[in-house]
Parts: C-alpha cells; sequence; structure tokens
C-alpha cells in the first residue's frame, strides 16, 4: 500500500484486530447447533442456522483484520492468503486423509467414486458447486456423502479471494462512512437475490456465494461501523440477550422448508451481529458468559468439530444402512469432539503458531498450499477415474462392481455433435463400412440412447448392419426443438445436435433403420424451431410446440427418407442405486429381486412418455416402439439385477454389461419395410 493508502486508513480510528473471547463463545454457539442438528435433527430443526452464524462471525473478523492491518500500513494479500492457507488447510488435509482412508474399506465403489469426486472439488474450492449440481443439502442421499459439509468451506473460500481485493481498491481511497454503504448496499443486492432463487431453486440459493454473500457482508459492514464502547452496559446486556434468543427461536422455529438464506435467515443474522456489536463494549456482564471457558475452548476447536463430526455421521449412516440411533449419535459427537481436540492441539495450532513467526515466508506458504490442494485434487480425480476401485473387491462381488463401473465403451470418443463427423473407425458397429459406404443403422438421442449402443451393436452384429452412434448427452432426438427453461448455450449446442443429425441423414441415402431414444419425461415442453434447414423445419418459429408435435415432426423428417424408425422408451430409474442391499443379498444367499423398485412405481413414472411412443407409433407400420421396462421388470417388481448381471451404471443408466443383456431379451425389428 502506498503512502496516500497508509494516510488515509489512519485518519480510520477504532480499526483493530485484537482478539475477543466472546466471538469465540459464539462460535461454540454456532458449532453446536450445527451438530446437534446433524446428530439430532428432530431436536433442533433449524440447527443448520448455525452456518448462517459462522458466514457472519467469519466476514466480521476477516474484514476487522485486513483493516487493522491496512491502516498500520502491513496489508499484503499473498500474506492474508497465506494465512488463511496455515489456518485452513492443515486440519482439512488430516481430516481428508484419515476420512479417504475409512472411505476406501467402508464406501463401495459408486459410493467411493462420489467422494472422489466431492475431494476433488472441494479442493477446487469448488464443493459449493458441486454438491448445488449433485443433491440437495436435506435431501435423504446426502447423509451418505462424507464431504457434504465442505460446501460452507468453499463458500468461504470464494468470499476469500473477492472481498480483500475490494477492500484493498476502496479502503485507501474511502472513509469508514463510504466502505459501510458498499458493503450494505452489496448485502441488501445478495439478500434480494437470495428471496428471489429460494422460492425457484432453493439448492441455489442454498449452496451458492452470491445469494450467501449477505450474510457475510452484514459481518464485514459491522465490522467496518462498529466502535468500542459504543453501549451502555444495560443495553448491552439487553442487546445480548436480545441476540441470542433470536438466534435461538430461529434454530427452534426453522426447518428445512423455511426459505433460508433469504429473508428468513435475517433474525439469526441480525441476532448475531447484534451479539458481536454488544460484546465489543466490554460492558456486557452477558456477554461475558460467551468468554466462559468451556464455551471459548468449543469455539477454539468449533472449525477442526465441524470438519470431523460430519464425516463420521454419514459413514455411520452408510455403514449402518439407516440413521443412527440418539444414543449412537451421542457417542459419535463424543468422538468428534476428541478427534477436535487433538486436530487443534496438535495440528492447527503448531500451523498457526509457526505462521506468525514466518511473516517473510507467505510466498513459500502459498506454494506448499497450492501443492497439498492439488495432490487432494489428483487424488479425488484418480478415485474418480478409477470408478471408486472396484478392484478393491474380488468374487462375484468383484464382478459386480467392474460391470457397475463400465458404461458404453463408445461414450467418450462418438459423443457429442462435433464427432458426428470423421470419427467412423471409432464409432462404427456391427459390419465394418467402407470408406464412402452408407450406414445401415444409427442409435440417435441424448444419454439414454448412449446407454443402449452395447445392445443394439450387439444386435447389428448378428444382422450384419453397419451401425453408427449419434448422440448428445442433454440433449433431446427433437429435431429442431428448443427447450424455454435451458440455458443459450445449451440450446445452441442442442441445435448444433440437431444439424448433425440432419447432416448425417443426408450424407447416408442407405440407412434403413433408426433407433430413436430419450429421456421423455424431461421434456414435456419445447418451443418452436431453431432454424434447422431440413424438410419440415424451415426458421425460426416462436409458437410453442409440444412434446408429442415436436417428436412426430422428427418422426415424419426420418420415415420421409423411407428410414424405419424404433421408438425406445424410459428404463426404470430408481432414485438412489440399491447398491447396499444387492451386496447384503448376495452376502446372505438371498434374493436380490427384492431390491427393486415397485413395477407400479415405475409404470405410473412412465405412463404419460409410454403413451405418447404408443400415439406416435400407432398411426405408422413404420415406427415401432421397444419398451424396456418389459423384461426389466416382473409383474411386481424392477430388480437392479438379472441373470446375474448388474443392470445399471447409475440410478439412471445402464451399465454396458446390463445393456448387452437386453440384447438377449429384446429383439428389434428389421431394417427393411
Amino acid at each position: 500500500m502506498g503512502t496516500t493508502g497508509k494516510q488515509a486508513m489512519k485518519g480510520e480510528a477504532g480499526w483493530s484486530a485484537g482478539y475477543l473471547p466472546h466471538v469465540d463463545g459464539l462460535r461454540a454457539i454456532a458449532i453446536l447447533a450445527v451438530v446437534a442438528y446433524h446428530a439430532w435433527p428432530a431436536a433442533l430443526p433449524g440447527g443448520f442456522l448455525g452456518v448462517d452464524v459462522f458466514f457472519v462471525v467469519s466476514g466480521f473478523l476477516i474484514t476487522r483484520l485486513v483493516l487493522a492491518e491496512m491502516a498500520a500500513g502491513s496489508f499484503s494479500l499473498a500474506d492474508f492468503l497465506a494465512r488463511r492457507a496455515r489456518r485452513l488447510l492443515p486440519a482439512s488435509t488430516a481430516v481428508f486423509a484419515v476420512v479417504g482412508l475409512v472411505c476406501a474399506v467402508v464406501l463401495l465403489p459408486d459410493a467411493f467414486e462420489d467422494f472422489g469426486r466431492s475431494l476433488l472439488m472441494a479442493s477446487l474450492m469448488l464443493a459449493n458447486v458441486h454438491f448445488y449440481r449433485t443433491a440437495g443439502y436435506f435431501s435423504a442421499p446426502a447423509h451418505e456423502k462424507p464431504l457434504l459439509h465442505t460446501w460452507s468451506l468453499s463458500v468461504e473460500d470464494q468470499f476469500y479471494l473477492t472481498w480483500p481485493l475490494l477492500l484493498l481498491l476502496l479502503a485507501p481511497r474511502a472513509g469508514r462512512g463510504l466502505l459501510v454503504i458498499v458493503a450494505l448496499a452489496l448485502a441488501a443486492a445478495s439478500l434480494v437475490h437470495a428471496e428471489a432463487t429460494v422460492g425457484v431453486d432453493s439448492d441455489y440459493a442454498f449452496f451458492i456465494l452470491l445469494p450467501r454473500a449477505w450474510e457475510l457482508l452484514a459481518g464485514c459492514a459491522l465490522a467496518i461501523a462498529a466502535p468500542r464502547n459504543a453501549m451502555s452496559r444495560l443495553a448491552a446486556d439487553i442487546a445480548v440477550l436480545a441476540g441470542l434468543a433470536t438466534i435461538l427461536a430461529s434454530a427452534l422455529l426453522l426447518h428445512a422448508e423455511s426459505g433460508v438464506p433469504g429473508l428468513a435467515a435475517l433474525p439469526a443474522v441480525t441476532g448475531t451481529a447484534v451479539v458481536i456489536l454488544a460484546g465489543l463494549s466490554r460492558e456486557s456482564t452477558v456477554a461475558r458468559w460467551l468468554e466462559l471457558r468451556p464455551l471459548v475452548l468449543v469455539g477454539l476447536v468449533s472449525y477442526s468439530l465441524y470438519l470431523w463430526h460430519w464425516p463420521l455421521l454419514a459413514l455411520a449412516t452408510y455403514a449402518l444402512a439407516r440413521a443412527p440411533s440418539a444414543v449412537e449419535a451421542g457417542g459419535i459427537v463424543a468422538l468428534s469432539l476428541g478427534l477436535a481436540w487433538l486436530s487443534w492441539r496438535f495440528v492447527e495450532r503448531p500451523f498457526r503458531r509457526h505462521g506468525e513467526a514466518a511473516r517473510r515466508t507467505s510466498t513459500r506458504a502459498l506454494l506448499a498450499g497450492l501443492g497439498v490442494m492439488a495432490v487432494l485434487a489428483v487424488t479425488g480425480g484418480l478415485v474418480r477415474i478409477l470408478d471408486g476401485l472396484p478392484g478393491r473387491f474380488g468374487g462375484p462381488l468383484g464382478a459386480m462392481f467392474t460391470d457397475m463401473s463400465a458404461g458404453n465403451p463408445l461414450r467418450i470418443p462418438c459423443d457429442g455433435h462435433e464427432r458426428i463427423v470423421g470419427t467412423d473407425a471409432t464409432c462404427n458397429f456391427g459390419r465394418r463400412k467402407v470408406a464412402e459406404e452408407s450406414y445401415d443403422l444409427a442409435v440417435i438421442g441424448d444419454s439414454n440412447a448412449d446407454h443402449f449402443v452395447p445392445m443394439v451393436a450387439e444386435w447389428a452384429e448378428g444382422a450384419g448392419l453397419a451401425g453408427r452412434q449419434v448422440t448428445q448427452s442433454r440433449c433431446a432426438p427433437l429435431i429442431g426443438a428448443t427447450r424455454p427453461d435451458w440455458s443459450s448455450a445449451r440450446n445452441a449446442t442442442c441445435a448444433a445436435f440437431h444439424r448433425g443429425i440432419v447432416r448425417f441423414v443426408e450424407a447416408n441415402p442407405r440407412l434403413s433403420l433408426v433407433v430413436l431414444a430419450g429421456k421423455w419425461t424431461d421434456n414435456d415442453r419445447v418451443l418452436g424451431d431453431n432454424g434447422i434447414a431440413a424438410a419440415g423445419f424451415a426458421g425460426p418459429d416462436a409458437a410453442p410446440v409440444s412434446l408429442e408435435a415436436a417428436l412426430r415432426r422428427t418422426v415424419a423428417y426420418l420415415r420421409g427418407k423411407r428410414i424405419r424408425v424404433v421408438l425406445v422408451g424410459e428404463i426404470p430409474r430408481f432414485e438412489v442405486l440399491p447398491v447396499s442391499c444387492v451386496v447384503a443379498a448376495l452376502e446372505n444367499g438371498t434374493d436380490t429381486d427384492a431390491c427393486g423398485r415397485s413395477r407400479a412405481e415405475a409404470a405410473r413414472d412412465a405412463s404419460a412418455s409410454d403413451a405418447l411412443l404408443a400415439r406416435v407409433a400407432a398411426t405408422d407400420a413404420g415406427v415401432t416402439v421397444v419398451q424396456p421396462v418389459d423384461v426389466m421388470c416382473d409383474t411386481l417388481r424392477c430388480p437392479p439385477m438379472k441373470d446375474g448381471v448388474f443392470l445399471y451404471r447409475d440410478p439412471g443408466h445402464l451399465s454396458a454389461a446390463g445393456s448387452l443383456l437386453l440384447a438377449r431379451y429384446l429383439s428389434l425389428p428389421g431394417a427393411s419395410e
């Protein structure tokens, strides 16, 4: 910081970074609320608000520290980030290492693969984005994700990389009042965004920084504005009691559906800020209750306790195949406290002391931190790429997990609109065609067509037909159709895929059979044309087009080329694959069919799309419907295994082994009319 900046900052009195024991007491209340919610959710339904309290405290402390150093002319962004690395990385690395080893023993490959993916994203400070995209915080499967809690650490990390830069830009040139206005304006904008999105996409509002930033910024504004000795003893006591009561009431009255972090979180955030402010006066007798040694000790170990408690609860839930009982949860919490103290005493404190004595080693500390993050990311990535290491298991279980880990082998080289042309040597299945020859058969669709490719390839091999995969994940095979709820980028990708389908059809005049498949239930509405230049697809049209109209239009285009069309229905889907159930059945010699889902439920899920396919096929003898559910389900259940083969790769897609097995049972129509 230059001389002018130092002078400007020195004019702002009251910015200091002395230790505040009542804040550690407040941290203790926050972590105890979070732990109680995770261990005994019915007892404290809004205990997850402890994280909101942490965000306010974090924003306050970070801003207080940065402004104090700026006022002293000693602030360095490199030093700040190095301190963050020394403060956060050692304990998290130790926990990740121990939890990873336990996961390698306890978790089955699908869950271990998920752990690897979450470790990768947590190491890149993107855990919140990952968990937003995969599963909600309050959903049942979330209780089997050992690193779910790292979402909040990523939110804070992302904030640490942005807010100090803004302070570095504004603080040397602005007075306290302007800084407060900026912080409050940003907080208000974030709160408005949170309230607007929490009812539309609650997971986005919960996990992502933009709708969460107002809670951190509330603490930031307090750190900028708050003078010492601002309250009398009576006023401070009343303020602390009111703030604590507000936090407790929120934890007791709010729940998963309350709309946090929108306006519903405002009382707890305000209460936290009031407690911090009142405690600054040093006059409050009540605030000193927060400085009692047991509370302060819990506050000191709160970071380590946060790191340890959730993985232990999640792994216990996974191992038990149920939520721990109240007594079991109590034992896990006690173990978490013991590990937290050990982690704080022998990991956190030594690195923090080393950091205080090594102010000139910021560059080395940052490089070491980046190195640790890279090692963790690579480890997580390898677990993910290696499909959760199914080789850890032998015998029938090992064979089953190996089958589960392998999807369509052509997916990586062949899926995507940019791969439709120029990849014949790889993507040609069945009979090998010569360079200028036309294909006989194509599988067209999204990832739900991709997983049928091994089945169709097996059939094409026997029939002597040259086949080709023409797929684009997440794009329905509805030529020319757009989706109003998709982003412009995704619609553009699908438009490119649709153009690729048309080019492929036009370039293969002997194409006589197309297998058309997709996740039909995801396409209950489409919108107009996207300008595909082909018969029946002329120019953009903003008029709404139904799924049935879009599918009929696509089928009519193919039938106009004298191509026989096979419409493939959806497979029965699981919300969570019953892998643990199947493993237990195999180990106990019981029937794995009992692990399946109800056929009646599966039929209800697919009833609309099945009826749609039947209507489209009814008007043209050249269109046939094939329903995998007919061979994957019996009269009562849709089991995940058939003939000793685990059919699924994930809850909604077949494994390669499962797809090949269906080839034994499903007979596709011939290529000639």
